[in-house]
């Protein structure tokens, strides 16, 4: 047993209000299937890609779009104990899922391994990374915490308020540190392209909005609200241009 999440999956928290829009633009995106919905309400459903393990899921919830992790592993109430251990603390529960918040805020879930997953990359765009936005005060602290929970060494790059978490066949964790002095961390996720001018204008006919375009990302909204990035790197490999 591990007291370390062995698979990471990202929640596209989306209002439920538009959440059927949602589910059709991030589909058409990622060119994965929607699951069958379960849940009390028919809330949750699992985006299936056509090789690999499923690691992207919605859920629809009654507030404004977010980002939320499930962490996976072999032994739940250890690895519980352990995020305790580095600064999280208790959220709530969902049937038998504990729910906690890292030290800077970000909501994450507990949930058990099944089998030996991976991620599967073929050369094309993919959603590949969860990214961290961490406001300046709790920089060093999230740092810590989700390098020492997820057992992934830091790594820095070129651009120094970026920090990496990577593991090969697992989704990346990329902490950003924000200009805010203070407020609670949260999060979005980021697809790799190899042409982000083409992905742009695409995403941009299937209902997304650009919000600013950078040196090595394009920041955009999806419909439903959630920000997301489509940043220059590489499908094959997720290694970054620059950052």
């Amino acid at each position: 047993m591990s007291a370390r999440p062995g698979w990471i999956q990202v929640f596209l928290d989306t209002p439920a209000d538009t959440y059927e829009e949602a589910v059709a633009f991030w589909s058409a995106v990622t060119g994965w299937t929607p699951s069958e919905r379960r849940g009390e309400d028919g809330q949750f459903l699992t985006l299936l890609p056509p090789a690999g393990a499923a690691y992207v899921k919605l859920q629809a919830v009654d507030g404004p779009a977010g980002v939320h992790l499930d962490l996976d592993s072999t032994d739940r109430p250890a690895t519980v104990a352990r995020a305790r251990d580095l600064g999280a603390t208790a959220a709530w529960s969902y049937h038998d899922v504990e729910v906690e918040r890292s030290p800077g805020g970000l909501v994450f879930c507990h949930t058990l391994l099944d089998g030996e997953p991976t991620l599967v990359r073929d050369g094309t765009t993919v959603l590949d990374q969860v990214c961290l936005d961490v406001p300046a005060v709790h920089w060093e602290s999230e740092v810590a915490f989700w390098s020492d929970l997820t057992g992934r060494d830091p790594q820095v790059g070129s651009l120094p308020h970026f920090v990496r978490l990577v593991e090969d066949g697992r989704v990346r964790i990329l902490l950003q540190r924000l200009d805010e002095p203070d407020g609670p961390v949260r999060a979005h996720p980021d697809l790799a392209t190899a042409d982000r001018e083409a992905d742009t204008a695409r995403h941009v006919g299937l209902g997304a909005e650009v919000v600013s375009v950078n040196a090595f990302w394009t920041v955009l909204t999806a419909p439903g609200g959630q920000v997301y990035c489509l940043t220059d790197r590489d499908p094959a490999t997720g290694r970054a241009t620059g950052v």
